[in-house]
């Protein structure tokens, strides 16, 4: 098996990890991975820059919507880029683990800021964001530098009292100028930072109710502080909108006109193209063979398992309480309902078994890995490979995952159905089971925090909605439904795979049919149709296997697109991540016969130091067969001797004591 998965990696290797993600080198973004994250944001100087960070994920369809705007951001700040970085890391990616388990990264996407000097002993030494709203980011990493100040950079801390600039005047200051602003605008930092350079400039704010005594009644508004203690009003700004763009690039414009510095003048976009704001993407590159997505496949099946396991679930930093309850109801149903193969069931007991029979009350994802991992075995195990086939998309940033888990999910509920209709039919059971378990899942696990946040909506009516076997699969094929509606022309959308209303009429023209209403004819489901429709498309008998699975030979897989650019993030695993994980299993199995090994050896010592005796059979390194045999030889010596002697010594006495003929 370790061959047949050693010969399998190999083919694989270059079908796992994401080579751009959802941004590219080539952008104002940086791109992190587990190698140059500690470099970049943990292991830095003091006179580093702040760094605002986003953990990602590549299939979330809520990080896809965000991007544009974190690519924006960047773009806007760029100038300043010595003293603010806005990275990316994409936490899809296995080789990312470590780092998202370590920053407890959950939900996507995650925003958190990393000041100069990160200290992860410190509470306030990273901040993590609650609001996707540009604005709000920035006034907080605003708030980073102000409480993070080195010499290098403008104190942008606001002024309680005018005088006190003063106590900040230098001789090559010729300019003190000061911006007014209410508590909520991030223009006072902005144009400060930008203007950092000017050497013979003074800048600093002040906050509206900290001035409203001095007479001043528009804000934002800029004014030189003269010799004389007396202001001069240069500048107002736009006080009606958000974004201050425009008050920023004025207030510059004002402020180089006063020093005549053209070396330091920044930069400032304030146009950026019209796909990034209105949130769409580039057309990338369409895969050249399209399979067919009206089929269910083990392989998808496994996938989705596979990724929901080995990432989903260890990307936890614990699991604990209500999560680890989740956690075991997901296997069990995956236990009961699973319609797998027999290695991958065999797992999925053992993988329980060790759940229900866990002598703690929290794992960590670390150590889960670790447990999964020894659950397998030459019989039972769950093939290392994510590789999609109906639910492989148009490009890499489409479909996959979550279309896995979907089609999973309507397995699991058509398989509840059957088993109740076939094996127990009068058993009241809970018909919400599987939903139940599956909105644990999508709870405690499911990375797209707006895709969870939008099926925990829709859960909430399964306590009174679903009430029979036939009502679990009817209400998650109406949820499906609803999702797909919602997402419908999305930019999550694949554009050659739109969400559409399942099941199309190509595949069940008998699923919906003719209503009269007071709004005249109209097209409706027939639900008992559709019903049929499900229990026989997500059934056992109409999985797809792929020739490799049906042989049991996973190494035979040799699916994988020549164009590396194209392949799925998932499937684009590193050769070295997966022998990793094969030598694993290999050193653990060494690790317990060496244990074995020395178990006999200390009940062996401990018999030896009973009788008092280590010490010559460890130092001369002699077993006790060797012993056994020294001593037999040195009897059998012994033995020897004692007949050469007798024969040649005792006997000549004898003969010399014997008389002879002539003794008197």
């Amino acid at each position: 098996m370790i061959c047949l998965l050693f010969i399998y990696a190999s083919l694989l290797s270059p079908a796992y990890g994401l080579v751009d993600g959802l941004y590219s080198s080539e952008e104002d973004v940086v791109v992190l991975n587990n190698e140059t994250f500690p470099i970049t944001i943990l292991n830095t100087k003091p006179d580093n820059k702040v760094w605002a960070v986003q953990f990602y994920n590549s299939w979330c369809g809520h990080c896809k919507h965000f991007a544009p705007t974190w690519k924006a951001m960047a773009t806007e700040f760029k100038d300043l880029n010595d003293i603010i970085g806005f990275a990316a890391i994409d936490c899809s990616q296995k080789s990312n683990l470590q780092i998202c388990r370590q920053f407890d990264i959950s939900m996507y996407p995650t925003l958190k800021i990393f000041p100069p000097i990160y200290n992860s002993t410190r509470s306030n030494s990273c901040v993590e964001l609650h609001s996707q709203s540009p604005p709000l980011i920035m006034k907080k990493i605003f708030q980073v530098l102000a409480d993070f100040p080195t010499q290098s950079w403008p104190n942008i801390k606001p002024l309680q009292k005018i005088e006190d600039i003063w106590l900040e005047k230098k001789d090559a200051h010729k300019h003190i100028l000061l911006i007014f602003e209410n508590e909520d605008s991030n223009l006072g930092p902005e144009v400060m930072l930008d203007v950092r350079k000017f050497q013979n400039v003074l800048l600093r704010r002040m906050l509206q109710n900290d001035v409203s005594k001095f007479g001043i009644s528009k804000f934002p508004s800029l004014y030189q502080v003269n010799k004389d203690s007396t202001y001069t009003f240069l500048a107002v700004g736009d006080s009606n909108s958000e974004d201050t763009t425009d008050s920023r690039r004025f207030f510059v414009k004002v402020i180089h006109s006063l020093t005549g510095d053209l070396m330091n003048v920044p930069t400032i976009d304030v146009k950026k193209d019209s796909h990034i704001l209105n949130g769409d993407i580039t057309n990338e590159q369409k895969v050249q063979h399209k399979l067919n997505s009206t089929k269910v496949t083990m392989q998808d099946l496994e996938s989705a398992l596979h990724y929901s396991l080995r990432q989903e679930v260890a990307i936890m930093k614990t699991i604990e309480g209500e999560r680890l309850t989740a956690l075991r109801e997901y296997i069990h149903i995956l236990v009961k309902y699973f319609p797998g193969r027999k290695p991958v069931l065999g797992f999925l007991r053992h993988v329980y078994n060790m759940l229900s029979n866990l002598d703690k009350t929290s794992l960590t994802g670390e150590e889960w890995l670790e447990k999964i991992d020894q659950a397998q075995d030459a019989d039972n195990y769950l093939p290392s490979v994510i590789l999609w086939e109906s639910c492989q998309g148009s490009s890499p940033h489409y479909r996959g995952y979550p279309c896995g888990m979907w089609t999973l999910f309507h397995v699991l509920t058509v398989e509840s159905y059957l088993q109740h209709q076939r094996a127990r039919p009068n058993d009241p059971g809970n018909p919400q089971e599987v939903l139940l378990a599956i909105k644990g899942y999508m709870k405690y696990f499911f990375g797209c925090h707006e895709c969870s946040n939008n099926f925990l909506a829709m859960a909430e009516t399964i306590p009174n909605e679903v009430t029979s076997w036939k009502e679990e699969v009817l209400w998650l094929w109406s949820a499906h439904n609803k999702a797909n509606k919602r997402l419908h022309k999305d930019v999550s959308e694949d554009p050659e795979h739109p969400k559409i209303q399942f099941p199309p009429e190509s595949l069940c023209p008998v699923c919906q049919k003719l209503s009269q209403s007071d709004q005249g004819v109209t097209l409706s489901w027939d639900s008992e149709k559709v019903l049929e429709f499900l229990l026989n498309f997500y059934s056992e008998q109409s999985i797809i296997f792929s020739i490799h699975l049906m042989s049991g030979d996973e190494d035979s897989i040799s699916t994988v697109p020549s164009n590396q650019g194209e392949l799925d993030w998932w499937e684009k695993k590193q050769k070295k991540e997966d022998l990793k994980q094969i030598w694993q299993i290999k050193e653990q199995r060494k690790l317990r016969k060496k244990e074995s090994k020395r178990s006999v050896e200390d009940t062996y010592n401990s018999r030896v130091r009973y009788t008092g005796s280590p010490g010559f059979l460890s130092s001369w390194g002699l077993t006790q067969l060797d012993l056994s045999v020294c001593i037999i030889f040195y009897l059998f010596s012994t033995m020897i001797i004692l007949f050469l002697y007798h024969h040649f010594i005792a006997r000549r006495r004898l003969i010399s004591c014997k008389p002879t003929k002539n003794s008197p």
